[in-house]
């Protein structure tokens, strides 16, 4: 019994330093912006509405508004000076990176040689762009304004990566709201890029069935006899804009692995409410959960807040946009470990509270909306790893059964 006391009290004495000497480290500023993986400190206080995108906007056109609207993906030709994509390069390459891509991406995302999120708390040239984008996503979205929702940078490793392999999926299981929003996310390349190279190809006009929460109706994904009439493969120059409607079934081809880069500038409707609970596979320590996950995230906001609570977090995005309150400190500098074990055990266990441990109804998988939970299954795409949900008739789960290659995650 004495060792025992003895053995606990040395516990609690190695947890009482470790704790100063985390409070002591969390002093430093360029720390705490590191963990947290975006600025919580600052939140690009310097960013406010008076900044200005350097390159001329050109409206959207009605052919363009009609391509996005019918075939859930559109490409804005020639919309940025090449200049301007070269120095928004230039500004990304400064900023140093976050745990994101030192930590969490080695591991989780093996695929990509940088991974960060947010930027627009960390750049005033990412924030002065997110601006313009948003202008044109209210044009293709028929909105009076929209908020940003996130903006990313993803750097691939090319032919260093571990797998190139496609990975069909529906970016709704990232956004912190319900499908039924109106919502646009803008790709713009750093290099020229394509479907043989190793660009995103896109199953058209599928956003149509993945916009919904109804039980009524059957959300199918794009399979793998696919023909090439049902499948866009954009060509992008630099300077073109990329951009799709989060509900589109879509991939990387998979075709010449490519050290590609982008950034995304994802948009929702400003009036949109927030709906991000645990019903959603996969949850765990991956960028969308800590992007967006209530408890987690610094917004503060529960399932069925409308966004505009958080505008810090979620700011409109126009060149026109009413004045919001000032950008300053995030909450949760940086994120809980704690709430994030929490979410992921609970989203584990939501996953499988429906009929016959399958997915409940409204659940979300990487396949895009639960309309029939016999319709899903379990799938082991790394052996030893936890097993993924997916549609039996998806694109991942049909590769996976017939023992093809194994797709990425």
């Amino acid at each position: 019994e004495e060792v025992w006391k003895m053995m606990m009290g040395r516990i609690a004495t190695v947890t009482c330093v470790a704790a100063l000497a985390v409070g002591i480290v969390l002093r430093d500023d360029r720390v705490r912006v590191f963990l947290a993986g975006y600025d919580c400190v600052s939140n690009c206080a310097s960013c406010g509405s008076s900044v200005k995108k350097n390159f001329t906007e050109r409206p959207v056109t009605p052919s363009e508004k009609r391509t996005y609207q019918s075939e859930g993906v559109v490409v804005l030709r020639g919309a940025i000076p090449p200049a301007e994509v070269a120095a928004l390069a230039s500004a990304i390459d400064e900023l140093p990176n976050t745990f994101m891509s030192a930590w969490l991406a080695p591991f989780t995302l093996p695929f990509y040689e940088r991974y960060e999120h947010h930027l627009q708390t960390r750049s005033p040239t990412v924030r002065a762009w997110s601006l313009g984008m948003g202008n044109w996503a209210s044009q293709l979205l028929d909105l009076e304004s929209v908020r940003l929702y996130n903006a990313e940078l993803i750097a691939h490793n090319g032919a260093d990566s571990p797998t190139c392999r496609p990975s069909w999926h529906r970016d709704t299981i990232a956004a912190p709201f319900s499908p039924s929003e109106r919502a646009a996310v803008f790709n713009v390349y750093l290099g020229d890029i394509g479907g043989d190279s190793d660009g995103l190809i896109y199953a058209r006009g599928s956003h149509k069935s993945g916009a919904t929460m109804s039980s009524t109706t059957t959300t199918t994904p794009v399979t793998t006899t696919t023909t090439s009439g049902d499948v866009v493969e954009p060509e992008i120059k630099v300077g073109d804009v990329l951009v799709h409607d989060p509900n589109i079934y879509h991939t990387t081809s998979g075709r010449n692995c490519w050290k590609r880069r982008s950034l995304q500038f994802r948009y929702v409707d400003a009036a949109a409410t927030f709906l991000f609970g645990p019903n959603r596979n996969p949850h765990g320590p991956i960028p969308w959960t800590l992007a967006h996950s209530p408890g987690v995230a610094p917004h503060g906001l529960q399932d069925g807040d409308p966004l505009s609570k958080s505008p810090q977090w979620y700011p409109l995005a126009s060149t026109s946009a009413p004045e919001e309150p000032p950008r300053g400190p995030l909450a949760r500098c940086p994120w809980s470990l704690v709430a994030l074990v929490r979410l992921t055990l609970q989203a584990a266990a939501v996953a499988r509270s429906g009929p016959e441990g399958k997915p409940p109804l409204g659940f979300l998988g990487l396949d895009g909306v639960v309309t029939n939970s016999s319709d899903w299954d379990w799938y082991e795409i790394i052996p030893g790893a936890p097993k993924f949900l997916y549609h039996r008739d998806g694109a991942t789960a049909r590769a996976l059964s017939s023992s093809q290659a194994t797709p990425s995650v």
